[in-house]
């Protein structure tokens, strides 16, 4: 089968997100049966096509001046052309921003499936003031067939598309993360985009400032960030530039040191569609600390991990105290309870169920076809 798949991100963009590291994981895995073809945007020092793994990468659009959006609103536009040239069996479309879903379902050639990576045109239709939520509300109705990662995120979905095809495919975990022994380290780790709106950076620091400082481990800040983010400001203005290392955007392969090196994870989104270092954390052996709220409680541990009221400060550094002052075993014991929770989401485990989605929507396509061209042919 012929998979042309729509990511608009890239593992290799600076800015990269959780987004693409699922593309490619499952993808390099379809690659050894498939032929998969990846459309992506350019970003600074991309070239036009590149091949991972067995995985064609093609980067379209591009930046215009010093417009920093360009290349993804060329991207943006350039995609019908490409979905209407054909060449594929299956299509596959990451929902983007800036309004979730897109017109491409009008030009495609092939059955499509939407894969929810990104569902936030509501919050930045509230932060710009323009009707992207439009394309949550409206524009997902062009769409049958969805991959979500979660059943909160299938119950909107189907809200939304009251006739969709919704499959629940979470993010993987890669296997080096459940082979680390178990250790109790010294850190305080956030690995992610340090961003104070939807990841809650701003939220973290605030918990952080309150724990008592005689025990407080150091706080490391692992995750690229915009120019404009004011980080430093902030860390200086709460008086922890000592205690708070900010180490912006790590390769993967300094992941499993890093949670090595952590006695526990925060995570203080305020939204997210899944909430990928939950898993990784839970499978590094981690206790994680969140905002009890879907979907990120639905796939965190309950026994290992804390979840404690939604954007409430207190309540959070409270929550970070608590295992600052935990024994090591029972550091050891809440790491355990949350590498049993994720052992299902590994990534083979999970392109595997991808892929049977897959061939699922593409027969049903080529039966409804037969059966067309039968029903023509009794009337002829």
């Amino acid at each position: 089968m012929r998979i042309l798949q729509i990511d608009p991100d890239d593992l290799d963009n600076p800015m990269s997100g959780g987004s693409p590291i699922r593309t490619f994981e499952i993808c390099r895995r379809l690659a050894r049966r498939h032929e998969v073809t990846v459309l992506t945007p350019t970003f600074p020092g991309s070239t036009p096509e590149l091949v991972r793994d067995g995985v064609v990468y093609r980067r379209i659009g591009r930046r215009i001046g010093d417009h920093g959006s360009s290349h993804h609103i060329t991207f943006f536009c350039s995609l019908p052309a490409q979905v209407r040239r054909g060449g594929y069996d299956l299509l596959v479309e990451d929902l983007m921003p800036p309004a979730s879903a897109t017109l491409n379902p009008l030009f495609a050639k092939a059955p499509v499936i939407a894969s929810v990576q990104w569902f936030y045109a509501r919050a930045l239709s509230q932060s710009l003031h323009l009707p992207f939520y439009l394309g949550e509300t409206y524009g997902v109705r062009l769409y049958r067939n969805f991959i979500v990662l979660t059943a909160s995120m299938r119950r909107r979905i189907e809200a939304a598309v009251p006739r969709a095809r919704c499959r629940i495919i979470p993010n993987g975990v890669s296997d080096d993360l459940f082979e680390a022994p178990p250790r109790v380290g010294s850190t305080i780790l956030y690995l992610g985009r340090v961003d104070f709106g939807q990841k809650g950076v701003d939220l973290l620091l605030e918990a952080y400032a309150r724990l008592r400082p005689p025990t407080r481990p150091r706080l490391v800040l692992a995750g690229h960030y915009a120019p404009e983010t004011p980080i430093v400001d902030r860390i200086n203005r709460l008086g922890l530039a000592e205690q708070v290392v900010v180490l912006g955007k790590i390769p993967a392969s300094a992941r499993a040191r890093l949670f090595a090196e952590s006695r526990f994870v925060c995570v203080p989104s305020r939204e997210e569609t899944f909430g990928m270092v939950i898993t990784e954390a839970s499978a590094a052996g981690k206790p994680v600390i969140l905002f009890d709220r879907p979907p990120m409680n639905e796939i965190a541990d309950r026994a290992g991990s804390i979840a404690v009221p939604a954007f409430e400060v207190e309540a959070y550094a409270a929550a970070m105290q608590q295992l600052t002052d935990a024994t090591e075993e029972e550091i050891l014991a809440r790491g355990r309870s949350c590498r049993e929770r994720v052992r299902l989401y590994r990534w083979d485990a999970v392109a595997s169920r991808q892929e049977e989605f897959y061939l699922e929507v593409a027969d049903r396509q080529a039966f409804r076809r037969a059966a067309e061209g039968s029903a023509m042919g009794q009337l002829r």
